[in-house]
C-alpha cells in the first residue's frame, strides 16, 4: 500500500473534527469520500477540534487505491501538497511545533468563567475577584504568564497524561473588533488555547486575580475554565522536521 504526505487547509466551521468518525463529517473523512477510500491508516499532525480552522495541517495517508490527488475539489477543504513516501510514518513524531491563532471578537464577552477555588495539596484557595469592566492591559498582562515551559493540566479536556508543554511566544494585538492572540509553542493539549482564552477574558474581567495566576501550573483550579467559542481558531503554522522527512520522501506528486 502506497502511502502520501498531505498539506491540507481547512474552514472547520462545518466539519465535527479531523479524525473519520462514523454518521459525522470530519476533514479525512470527505478526503476518503471523494477518492472512494475503505482500507486505509493515516497519522495526523494536529487533530484539530471540532468547528477549528487550519491554514495547513498534515495528514499521512495509506491506501491500496490509485489516486489523482489533483482531482480534489471542496468547498472547504485543499489539498495543498502531496509527497509520495518510502513507507507509511506517524507525522506527529516529526511535529516540533505548531502556532494557533484566536480571533477574539469584542462582542464574545456574553459568558465568563467564574473561578471559585485552587486547590494546592487539599488546600483550598478562594480566587473569585469581583467583576470589573474589561480591561485589555489586564488580559495582555496574564498571557504572559502563560510564557514558559509549564504544566497546563486546567486548560485540558479531562486529564492530560502529559499536562507539560512549552509556550515560546503569546502575543496579544488588540484590534477594532477583535483581540487577536498569536500562540506559538512545541505542543497544545485538546482544547487548551481556547481554555486559555477564557480564562484570560476572566482576568480582563476581574475575575480572577493577577497575583495567583502562577498557582495555576500547580494547583486544580475548581471549576476548570470552559472552551472557548472554536469557530475563532486557527492552526496558522506546523512546524517539522523535515531533514529527518526527507528521508522518507520519494516524490512531490503535488
Amino acid at each position: 500500500m502506497p502511502a502520501y504526505l498531505l498539506k491540507v487547509s481547512y474552514r472547520g466551521e462545518k466539519f465535527q473534527g479531523v479524525v473519520p468518525q462514523k454518521d459525522a463529517r470530519t476533514i479525512i473523512g470527505e478526503i476518503l469520500d471523494f477518492f472512494n477510500i475503505k482500507s486505509y491508516r493515516y497519522s495526523i499532525v494536529s487533530r484539530t477540534d471540532k468547528g477549528v480552522s487550519a491554514k495547513e495541517n498534515y495528514i499521512v495517508l495509506k491506501t491500496d487505491n490509485e489516486i489523482k490527488f489533483d482531482d480534489f475539489f471542496h468547498e472547504d477543504i485543499k489539498i495543498m501538497k502531496v509527497f509520495k513516501l518510502s513507507s507509511y510514518i506517524n507525522i506527529r513524531k516529526f511535529s516540533i511545533g505548531k502556532r494557533y491563532v484566536y480571533n477574539l471578537p469584542k462582542g464574545l464577552f456574553d459568558k465568563f468563567y467564574l473561578p471559585k477555588w485552587l486547590i494546592i495539596d487539599g488546600y483550598k484557595i478562594d480566587v473569585r475577584g469581583k467583576e470589573e469592566e474589561f480591561d485589555i492591559k489586564r488580559y495582555v498582562e496574564a498571557s504572559r504568564y502563560f510564557i514558559g515551559k509549564k504544566s497546563f493540566h486546567n486548560f485540558s479536556k479531562g486529564k492530560a497524561k502529559d499536562p507539560i508543554c512549552k509556550i515560546k511566544s503569546f502575543d496579544v494585538i488588540n484590534e477594532d473588533k477583535y483581540i487577536t492572540n498569536i500562540i506559538e509553542g512545541n505542543r497544545f493539549l485538546y482544547e487548551m488555547v481556547r481554555r486559555i482564552i477564557t480564562f484570560l477574558i476572566s482576568v480582563g474581567k476581574g475575575l480572577y486575580p493577577i497575583d495567583k495566576i502562577n498557582l495555576v501550573f500547580i494547583g486544580e483550579l475548581d471549576p476548570k475554565p470552559f472552551p472557548a467559542d472554536p469557530r475563532y481558531l486557527t492552526l496558522e503554522k506546523v512546524y517539522l522536521k523535515w531533514k529527518e522527512l526527507y528521508k522518507h520522501i520519494e516524490e512531490i506528486i503535488l
